[in-house]
């Protein structure tokens, strides 16, 4: 009975390219950071939603953490001279309403003497990423799919029991005695 309940579509876009790779090495300068998704994003009433977060070893932000989002790709830029590990942290809802999360690593050398641009600021953006006031890492709601398929061949069971034929009494009963 359970095998002939459709399953739930429970894909969503999916990010299929991005640039940096994850664990890639950059030379100091203006860093682009561009997520390619498999379907259009939904862009909500003042970006909010989307947001791109570059955090340095100290998880202090060296970007606003605005995304620009245009079709499938939402993009954003740092000025960074500082060598180190940069976390990426981004958010964006998808085609289908969905938001969607991840996070990624690179690291960046200095080998010019780059000077970055402290007043550099990729797009002004009306939610800007604040330290402790923006949470990048959503809750996943796929417990509630397991919550789904864990009750259905429960709720089967449950009525199998409940409507299936109980005997009556004891056999020999009510039949005629020789």
């Amino acid at each position: 009975m359970a095998l002939m309940i459709p399953a739930p579509a429970i894909a969503h876009d999916q990010l299929i390219d991005q640039s940096p790779e994850a664990g890639s090495v950059l030379e100091a300068g203006l860093i682009s950071v561009d997520l390619t998704f498999s379907d259009d994003l939904i862009v909500l009433e003042d970006g909010q939603g989307s947001e791109i977060v570059i955090l340095d070893e100290n998880q202090n932000p060296v970007n606003n953490g605005c995304a620009v989002i245009e079709g499938r790709v939402a993009t954003t830029k740092a000025d960074i001279d500082k060598p180190g590990t940069y976390t990426v942290g981004w958010r964006v809802v998808s085609g289908d309403g969905h938001p969607i999360s991840d996070s990624f690593v690179f690291e960046v050398v200095n080998k010019t003497g780059y000077v970055a641009e402290q007043s550099y600021i990729f797009s002004d953006c009306a939610n800007p990423y604040e330290k402790g006031a923006s949470e990048l890492q959503l809750p996943s709601p796929t417990y509630l799919y397991w919550l789904l398929w864990i009750s259905i061949p429960l709720a089967g069971l449950g009525l199998f029991i409940l409507l299936r034929p109980k005997n009556k009494g004891l056999r020999g009963q009510g039949e005629p005695q020789e």
